[in-house]
């Protein structure tokens, strides 16, 4: 692997098909379809962009992965051998949908799409049999396959609100039907400006949705006809002026609104309450959008009130105006026993795979009065386990969520996805496996994920390789994801500074280039300018953080031992390499993690001491744990040269690179100082 400088990941973004992955060795079965050079693939004469982008992506496919050539052309009636014919027909049964595909193999190749999307889906999943297969061979028979989730939402991975035409294509290749924009209004988003046609015009080509989030304030309360005209400009015209956009998600924490609800607990803002007026706020935007655009989803997210009472909860979803649709949490605010400490999941991880409380409790209420549901998944392959990489490498915890979010669409009127937050989807072999998880018919997941470990990483000592992503996937089943580590040490790795005996540091960070997202500003969840979030807390931290020590002294081990293993696999390839070198900055993370509990204990015992003698037996074990961290950092910076996306999240650009690191060892070499003149001044 050769040296990487900030962002060169985007240059894998834009690989929509790999290069020369048929295996020359394998020849066709008897029961199975070889394609030939040159082969022809036929649209139909009334064919639109999405169809035509499509054909065309199958070429490139064949040429580039398969070495085969083809060529694109009008559906004129004639036969001929070694041909793919496109059309469309609503005689799929139960895929007679959105999506809704079928695939015809005998002497030529059939795809059949109840709309122009699903053509497109079925030509990419023909890819990706023959990516399983490493060859340009298909099954004859004929398999007709609908799309279980509509739509999956997803953001840039690639950067806040950008997404050039091979991004987009390979997002549509992992199985995502919308993006999303964070915006403040007309042709702005949270980055600027930003042209919304533009983005939309190129999207609509591979039947990509949009969907806005506004970040902006409601100033006028939801009451009267003077209110109603405010909304009407504020929203109507919105969506008169770009048609394209297909829904709008009203987040609590985004939407600025003054509430009248008298029960709103003291200090609490609204945007982290159930108020009882957020549905006059919600039908005031319904009015407004109803007169340009009724076919326009209206979602509300629960996200920021998930630790209410399930009975306010289910009592604001009760009252929710027709036309909108919910969206909650999955895994978030459920709580589980970590050896006797009472532990929340805070924010999104793989700790929790099956629907949690907040999920259960709420769609419960949504079914009952007929509301639709989505659920926040991130299943694009991401959480904020480990924040600075750029998706969780654990196959098999991510196939029980997949099991559990299947259980959902059959029995808790699951429809639709939200596949990743503003940390976006950066496309890898977890994005395969949700893709194939969320199709019908169902296929095995634990069966699946080995071929496509093999496809990725080499069929060569693949029992290697497998047991490894089994013990990666059991570090991640343990992880702790608290308010502290999620906001600290996890979501930016080993540049997370150490702080000792205040409640400020007075260091800041090098900020990124620009404020790319000021909702996200990095200094403003205290992940570099603040001590440990628990001293905010009210909790027992004398109960709790040695349960925790001990259970990511597990997940390091677990990581450390799935590292062994791919260590020893003979010819890696760059993809396996770059698993491994992802591996190396996940169990430096974890080691950052472990320090900074153990840090703040002995900064507790630092500041209860009575005497100079009790706080001279202390410092030195706190310098010399500094110098340990100081050894992890800089020996994280050839890990993030090697491969640019570690340390990269969107919204808040690089937040671990060598920049980052080398402030870090410089903080770290403050505290030491510090502590070596509160010593001197103890002795």
């Amino acid at each position: 692997m050769q040296l990487e400088r900030n962002y060169d990941f985007c240059k894998r973004l834009l690989e929509v098909h790999k290069r020369n992955r048929r295996d020359r060795s394998l020849t066709p079965g008897a029961d199975e379809f070889s394609f030939i050079s040159p082969v022809r693939i036929l649209m139909p004469p009334d064919a639109g962009e999405i169809i035509e982008t499509a054909a065309k992506d199958f070429a490139d496919y064949l040429f580039r992965s398969m070495n085969v050539t083809a060529y694109v052309d009008y559906d004129d009636g004639t036969d001929a051998p070694n041909t793919v014919r496109l059309a469309l027909s609503d005689k799929l049964g139960k895929a007679n949908e959105r999506r809704g595909h079928r695939i015809t193999v005998g002497s030529n190749l059939t795809v059949e799409g109840f709309d122009e999307a699903g053509v497109a889906q079925g030509l990419y999943y023909c890819e990706d049999v023959m990516n399983l297969r490493e060859a340009p061979f298909l099954k004859k028979g004929s398999e007709t396959r609908r799309v279980m989730f509509h739509p999956r939402t997803v953001q840039s991975g690639y950067g806040g609100n950008e997404y050039p035409d091979d991004y987009l294509a390979l997002l549509a290749h992992h199985g995502f039907s919308a993006i999303a924009l964070w915006i403040k209004g007309p042709n702005e988003s949270l980055k600027g400006y930003t042209n919304f046609t533009d983005i939309a015009a190129r999207a609509a080509r591979y039947g990509f949705d949009i969907y806005v989030q506004c970040f902006t304030r409601h100033d006028v309360y939801p009451i009267g006809d003077e209110a109603q005209e405010y909304y009407d400009r504020m929203y109507g015209d919105l969506f008169a002026q770009f048609p394209f956009i297909k829904g709008l998600s009203i987040v609590g924490e985004a939407v600025k609104f003054q509430t009248r609800d008298p029960s709103l607990p003291e200090g609490v803002k609204p945007g982290w309450w159930p108020c009882s007026d957020w549905p006059l706020l919600l039908q005031m935007i319904r009015n407004a959008v109803d007169k340009v655009r009724p076919d326009v989803e209206i979602i509300l997210s629960s996200y920021n009130w998930g630790y209410c009472d399930y009975r306010l909860r289910q009592k604001l979803i009760a009252s929710l105006p027709k036309g909108v649709t919910l969206s909650c949490g999955w895994e978030m605010f459920e709580h589980y026993d970590l050896d006797g400490a009472d532990e929340e999941c805070s924010d999104y991880s793989l700790r929790v795979v099956k629907a949690g409380h907040y999920f259960l409790t709420e769609t419960e209420a949504a079914v009952k009065y007929g509301i639709p549901v989505k659920t926040i998944a991130n299943t694009g392959g991401k959480t904020w386990d480990i924040g600075a990489i750029p998706y969780d490498p654990a196959p098999y915890r991510w196939a029980e969520r997949c099991e559990a979010l299947r259980d959902a669409f059959d029995h808790n009127g699951l429809s639709s996805l939200i596949d990743s937050i503003h940390y976006g989807v950066y496309p890898s072999f977890i994005s395969e496996l949700t893709k194939w998880a969320f199709a019908e018919p169902r296929v095995d997941l634990q069966a699946l994920i080995p071929r496509l470990l093999a496809m990725h990483f080499g069929h060569a000592q693949l029992d290697l390789i497998d047991e490894a992503m089994k013990l990666w996937s059991e570090a991640f089943a343990n992880m702790v994801p608290t308010n502290e580590d999620q906001y600290g040490a996890l979501r930016v790795g080993p540049s997370h500074p150490f702080y000792a005996c205040r409640d400020t540091a007075q260091g800041v960070c090098p900020s990124p280039p620009q404020d790319i997202f000021a909702f996200h500003k990095i200094t403003s969840y205290g992940m570099y300018t603040s001590t440990y979030f628990y001293n905010s807390r009210g909790d027992d931290g004398d109960v709790r953080i040695p349960r925790e020590i001990t259970a990511y002294e597990y997940v390091r081990d677990c990581i450390a031992k799935g590292l062994d293993l791919l260590e020893r696999v003979e010819n890696k390839n760059e993809e396996l390499l770059r698993l491994i070198n992802m591996g190396h900055f996940i169990h430096r993370t974890i080691l950052t993690a472990l320090n900074r509990k153990h840090y703040f204990l002995m900064d507790r015992s630092l500041q209860a001491a009575q005497s100079s003698a009790e706080r001279a037996a202390i410092i030195p074990d706190m310098i010399a744990l500094l110098r340990v961290e100081r050894e992890n950092a800089r020996t994280t910076i050839p890990i993030v040269e090697a491969d640019s996306i570690l340390g990269f999240e969107p919204s808040m650009e690089y937040v671990t690179d060598r920049r980052r690191l080398e402030w870090k060892l410089n903080q770290v070499d403050e505290e030491i100082a510090m502590l070596e003149a509160m010593l001197s001044r103890c002795q």
